[in-house]
């Protein structure tokens, strides 16, 4: 992502805003309200899935949690995946189907939901085949980290919710809030190298190259990613001293073991993010869930690359 000058800036907020709003009353599958009996609805794997009312929903993913209270719909979700930190009553009022990657198919049919909202990359695979060859209505959000991606999910399920003008309002404010962060780099330039570190794994560092929603968010912030591999890959001491990180990002959760172990690791010392002790920490699901919450995550970010208070 290039740096823009600011009326740029203001430019792209405005043909944002004036699409979100005619995305919000102008979606191209008009859906005859919650009474209807069945609708029809294309997900991110181009499957036709026929849904319902859809009072009962289970929602797999952080992501698509947070959207559907942002848009009103808490009410009608059932069930949680344990990723659904935000907001912080999700997992107190709803049950609990465990982690995104590691779902049981018994365990969320058992919950009777009307509807699955599942994010794409969730798992394992033979659980989502038992889970689509049943009779309760599948339907996967893409999970694309990028933010045409975030406004493209949050029109989507507006529409499956048929909740059209809460979604173009929150689709007009995550876009106001992307401008923000736009302008800001565009004033605060910063050529920082920044590593996510996952987690230790035998005192290793597993890290985010490519391809990943770290990458994507680093990225966003201004920042650029030494870790030119795809995917996660556990780094050797030779390895992490070569990437030269200026700074190390990981999640707010992990932070404790991942500061102690590379400030104990000689050759981590060695690096500028070593010498300079840079390592932030920031909550795993607002970090990289690219959900509403991503532009003011990914400006937090910014702003401590750059030394400016959060």
């Amino acid at each position: 992502m290039v740096n823009k000058p600011a009326h740029h800036g203001r430019m792209e907020m405005g043909r944002r805003l004036f699409a979100c709003l005619l995305a919000g009353g102008m979606l191209a599958t008009p859906r005859t309200g919650w009474g209807a009996e069945e609708d029809t609805v294309t997900d991110c794997r181009g499957r036709h899935v026929k849904i319902g009312p859809a009072r009962r929903i289970a929602s797999i993913g952080g992501t698509i949690t947070e959207t559907l209270y942002a848009l009103g719909a808490q009410d009608r979700i059932i069930a949680v995946d344990i990723t659904s930190t935000w907001p912080e009553q999700a997992l107190r009022e709803k049950k609990s189907v465990g982690y995104m990657r590691a779902l049981s198919a018994e365990g969320i049919l058992s919950l009777r939901p009307d509807l699955i909202l599942a994010m794409n990359d969730c798992g394992p695979p033979p659980v989502l085949d038992q889970l689509m060859a049943s009779t309760v209505p599948v339907v996967f959000v893409d999970a694309t980290p990028s933010e045409d991606a975030i406004v493209a999910r949050t029109r989507f399920m507006a529409s499956l919710l048929d909740a059209r003008t809460a979604g173009a309002r929150l689709c007009a404010d995550i876009s106001q809030h992307f401008d923000m962060l736009t302008q800001w780099r565009a004033a605060h330039p910063t050529t920082k190298r920044v590593l996510f570190i996952m987690r230790m794994s035998n005192n290793r560092p597993m890290v985010a190259g490519t391809g990943t929603a770290a990458d994507a968010v680093i990225r966003l912030a201004g920042g650029s990613n030494p870790a030119a591999f795809e995917g996660y890959k556990i780094l050797d001491q030779e390895a992490l001293i070569g990437l030269q990180p200026d700074a190390v990002l990981t999640m707010e959760q992990d932070a404790p073991q991942v500061r102690a172990a590379l400030l104990g690791n000689a050759g981590f010392r060695l690096t500028p993010a070593g010498r300079n002790q840079a390592i932030i920490a920031m909550e795993g699901e607002r970090l990289l869930g690219f959900g509403p919450r991503t532009p003011d995550a990914a400006l937090e970010l910014a702003r401590r690359l750059g030394g400016t208070p959060a």
